[in-house]
């Protein structure tokens, strides 16, 4: 038997594997580019999303302290507010009533708390007016805090009576810009 010399020729299978070998590394780092791009481009979003979050964040922590803050305040004059309605109830509390009412431009305001009469304003008019009566809170022990129930109870058809409340209001408008806790009302006690 004879044999033969079998020839391989591996020439075209090489050429065909470099084909193939440059084709996977050309589309490999194309796809590397791609996906660092892509990555940078998500690594920008998400440092986006982080500051957004951030100023979120700032804007919530104010909201929140600013409501403990808030609450607390409120808790801190409940008891106050409180002590204040009890006194109401049991009718100590900061009591005006118009008296002696002659002629328009004559009156006398009697001022009392806890059934006694603490004093007396006699007819006056815008800042004297608003004056005296700070001074009687005053001598009466109160300051800018303080929780101060107050009634001005007068007769609707007494004479002059129609341009004395108007002025006693006002003066007491202007002290409430001082004492933000005095809480005012008027009784007609004619209706």
């Amino acid at each position: 038997m004879k044999y033969r010399e079998v020839i391989l020729d591996f020439t075209s299978l090489l050429d065909i594997i470099m084909i193939i070998l440059f084709f996977f590394i050309l589309f490999s780092t194309f796809d590397v580019e791609t996906a660092t791009e892509k990555a940078q481009q998500k690594q920008q979003e998400y440092e986006t999303l982080v500051s957004e979050t951030e100023q979120e964040q700032s804007i919530w922590k104010e909201k929140a302290d600013k409501q403990w803050k808030r609450l607390k305040d409120a808790d801190s004059t409940s008891a106050e507010n409180l002590r204040a309605l009890i006194d109401f109830d049991e009718g100590n509390m900061l009591s005006m009533s118009l008296q002696d009412i002659e002629r328009s431009d004559k009156w006398t305001l009697s001022i009392t708390t806890d059934q006694k009469k603490v004093a007396s304003v006699n007819a006056e008019t815008g800042d004297k007016l608003r004056d005296d009566l700070k001074s009687v809170f005053s001598k009466y022990g109160l300051n800018s805090g303080s929780v101060v129930l107050c009634v001005l109870t007068y007769d609707g058809y007494s004479y002059g009576t129609e341009q004395a409340v108007p002025e006693i209001e006002k003066a007491v408008r202007d002290i409430q810009k001082q004492y933000s806790n005095l809480y005012f009302t008027t009784i007609n006690i004619s209706k």
